[in-house]
């Protein structure tokens, strides 16, 4: 997992906002409505200002959920990163190495479509109670200047149905205009299925045996075999349970 030493901030600068195409008596009246929804939604909702580099607005429930100081969240602007703080320290440093690949190949997108993605991550929480709990996290642009840049970001996260312990982030990455869904592209490379050993795996998520799926993919058996020992090989797992688990994780399985 590479991210060429850059920094989420350094990407974020790339945006170059210009302080005349940022419309601050707009984006306070619309920040108002998402103050209001908050207060009777249960989710954590919260706002990043681009242009400013800093938290824009984090939801009380942040304080009842995850035990946050109230005064901090309702200064959320003066507090740095300190929605952070409460993040499992291993999960913490994946969440960058995605933001930045995620940058990255945001950037090497035409303008145009730069603003379509909606990242989804699932990650550990220290909870009001002082346990790591999983939660789910959903990024995307909400404003854009008035050059089409992303300027303000919303993340609504919420505490996840599935609680199974985990020791990698989930993260999906979606075209909110397509619907396609895209694998994380930080997998690295030896590790890569190709798209019939991920037709092969996700047929084994769902119970099927080896001479089943030879016989729904018109394969010999000794063919599926042969998938199942490269899957097991690219995964550097011992068996199916763990590569399904290890392909979640990387979000190459959907």
């Amino acid at each position: 997992m590479t991210t060429n030493n850059i920094t989420p901030e350094e990407l974020w600068a790339r945006q170059q906002i210009s302080p005349l195409d940022v419309d601050y008596d707009l984006w306070n009246e619309r920040r108002a409505s998402i103050q209001t929804f908050s207060r009777i939604s249960q989710s954590c909702i919260f706002t990043v200002d681009v242009f400013k580099e800093r938290y824009d607005f984090a939801s009380d429930n942040f304080a009842t959920i995850f035990g946050y100081n109230p005064t901090w969240i309702k200064t959320i602007r003066k507090q740095g990163d300190l929605l952070e703080e409460r993040i499992h320290p291993d999960d913490r440093a994946q969440l960058v190495e995605h933001q930045i690949e995620h940058g990255q190949f945001i950037y090497s997108l035409p303008r145009e479509q730069r603003n379509d993605y909606q990242q989804i991550f699932q990650f550990r929480m220290l909870n009001v109670r002082q346990k790591y709990v999983n939660v789910i996290s959903r990024h995307q642009v909400i404003q854009k200047d008035k050059k089409g840049k992303a300027w303000i970001i919303m993340g609504v996260m919420d505490l996840s149905p599935d609680q199974t312990p985990m020791e990698r982030i989930k993260r999906t990455v979606i075209n909110r205009k397509t619907g396609e869904i895209l694998a994380s592209t930080v997998v690295p490379s030896n590790q890569q299925l190709t798209k019939r050993e991920k037709e092969i795996l996700l047929l084994i998520r769902r119970g099927f045996l080896s001479k089943e799926i030879a016989f729904k993919l018109n394969l010999s058996i000794y063919t599926v075999n042969n998938h199942r020992k490269n899957i097991l090989a690219k995964l550097n797992v011992d068996n199916v349970i763990e590569a399904i688990n290890r392909a979640e994780s990387y979000g190459i399985l959907y």
